[in-house]
């Protein structure tokens, strides 16, 4: 696909107006969102967990930078690797940040209906899981169906809703908010996000490696930066996917990784190494005469 793109000044980005660049009813909706769940943890836990709080608002702003800030815009209208960035934030930082954030009792009550349950232990098969995200995730990257996806609004918003859905499926094994669905151990855990690490792997290398223009977007696109042609932001967008997933799973197998060996350290400790106070209750007592 030949390019024909034409160089703008950055200056016309901050002309898309303020509705375009920051997308005010998403903040407010965010803002929303984050009162309510502070409000009702306060009215449940006498001592609300400060990282769960962190954890789920940290997810709202993340979401509003990648879906409302001017990154998204950047992204639709003139350069496809902040397109690349803002889907790597919603897809692989919110989620798990959202999850994280979910108290048990939040979840409960929709999991004691044996349908819901039903539903969730289906979806959330780690086999399916994994694979669903990934599948439809490399899916979207076919050409001709980014092409049609950017073609209108409203495809763009419903591939939002889907992926963002089956993102959450992806990372409901790993941060599960309740023991009432299916569990994973650490070590499957472990497995589980090492496959998830590579399963996107081949798409991002096709965009990163192509020597022709891919997209509508890339080849139409305007030369945004001096010296960064189209052609470049076209494989910087799979480098930064790529690097984002990848430094997204190393932090959370480290997570998992360091949690297991905590949580078995004391039981390596009983066995292997009694404390001094076990060693004296196996020892005669002695009294000095």
């Amino acid at each position: 696909m030949p390019g024909m793109s034409m160089s703008v000044s950055p200056s016309h980005f901050w002309q898309l107006g303020f509705f375009e660049l920051w997308h005010p009813v998403l903040f407010v909706i965010l803002v929303a969102i984050g009162f309510v769940y502070i409000r009702t943890v306060q009215r449940h836990e006498k001592k609300p967990v400060i990282t769960k709080t962190i954890s789920f608002n940290l997810s709202l702003l993340m979401f509003y930078f990648s879906e409302g800030s001017p990154l998204s815009a950047l992204g639709h209208h003139f350069l496809f690797s902040a397109h690349m960035l803002s889907m790597s934030v919603t897809y692989f930082i919110v989620p798990p940040l959202f999850l994280g954030g979910i108290y048990e009792w939040m979840i409960v009550p929709l999991v004691k209906r044996s349908a819901f349950k039903r539903f969730i232990n289906f979806m959330t098969n780690p086999i399916l899981a994994v694979s669903l995200f990934n599948l439809l995730l490399s899916f979207y990257h076919v050409p001709v169906i980014f092409n049609l996806i950017m073609s209108k609004m409203a495809y763009m918003n419903l591939s939002l809703v889907l992926l963002l859905f089956f993102a959450f499926v992806m990372w409901w094994p790993i941060v599960q908010p309740t023991l009432e669905t299916r569990s994973l151990t650490e070590l499957q855990k472990l497995g589980y996000v090492f496959v998830a690490s590579i399963l996107l792997t081949p798409a991002c290398a096709m965009i990163t490696f192509a020597n022709s223009f891919l997209y509508l977007k890339t080849a139409t696109e305007p030369t945004f930066f001096a010296n960064f042609s189209p052609m470049e932001d076209q494989s910087t967008g799979g480098v930064v996917m790529k690097v984002t997933q990848e430094l997204v799973f190393i932090c959370t197998f480290a997570y998992i990784f360091f949690k297991w060996s905590k949580r078995e350290k004391p039981e390596l400790e009983n066995d292997l190494n009694p404390k001094l106070t076990s060693i004296k209750q196996q020892l005669p007592s002695f009294r000095t005469k």
